[in-house]
């Protein structure tokens, strides 16, 4: 789901930005690409990261959930929608910044290689390598962002600023990093495949 409004929203601002010649500058795709993380965020990721997160944080201490219906249902009883809307500003930001670097990323990728090669990828490796080296450059550009959200939308929740003095605390600041390594498998990977899947359906449409 999260993927679809990504694309849908990304593909319908770029229209709005794109040059004469139908190309995307480099600051113009980071631009739509912000305000596809941004539109991400609040339609499909806050309420679902906060419900993934609270089950995680509540599996090591009180296993007050039974299952994710029982958790929405616990959480919304208990403080209301705004609850699964916690974490929204830290949520936002991190989408943003991803959204922004992985497709700002992948499309400077594709200009520079037509410019080079004379036409954009065709194949699916070709696809793949690019939407993997966005997935790494995104990694080490955006974590901070998913190392406070993920604090923000504990079991228990945490304001923005209480989750960024608390990591600097607790690991100083390479703890806003932790778990890039782990981080830096998936987005390479999801990368890879969601780019690919994405061009190939252009083609089919």
């Amino acid at each position: 789901m999260k993927a679809g409004v990504r694309f849908l929203a990304f593909d319908t601002i770029k229209a709005q930005l794109v040059d004469e010649r139908g190309q995307l500058s480099t600051s113009r795709g980071i631009v739509a690409g912000m305000a596809a993380g941004a539109v991400e965020s609040i339609l499909a990721v806050t309420p679902t990261e906060r419900i993934k997160t609270a089950l995680i944080d509540d599996a090591k201490g009180a296993r007050r959930f039974r299952s994710s219906p029982h958790a929405v249902g616990i959480l919304l009883r208990e403080q209301g929608i705004l609850g699964l809307y916690r974490g929204l500003v830290s949520t936002t930001l991190k989408q943003s910044a991803t959204s922004a670097v992985r497709m700002g990323s992948y499309n400077a990728l594709k200009t520079q290689y037509a410019a080079r090669v004379g036409h954009a990828p065709k194949s699916t490796v070709e696809t793949f390598a690019m939407g993997a080296a966005a997935g790494c450059l995104t990694v080490y550009a955006t974590q901070p962002f998913d190392t406070v959200k993920t604090r923000s939308q504990s079991s228990q929740g945490a304001t923005l600023m209480s989750a960024i003095r608390s990591t600097f605390r607790d690991a100083g600041m390479r703890g806003f990093w932790s778990g890039s390594t782990m981080r830096l498998g998936r987005l390479v990977l999801s990368g890879g495949i969601v780019f690919s899947i994405y061009e190939k359906v252009l083609t089919l449409f």
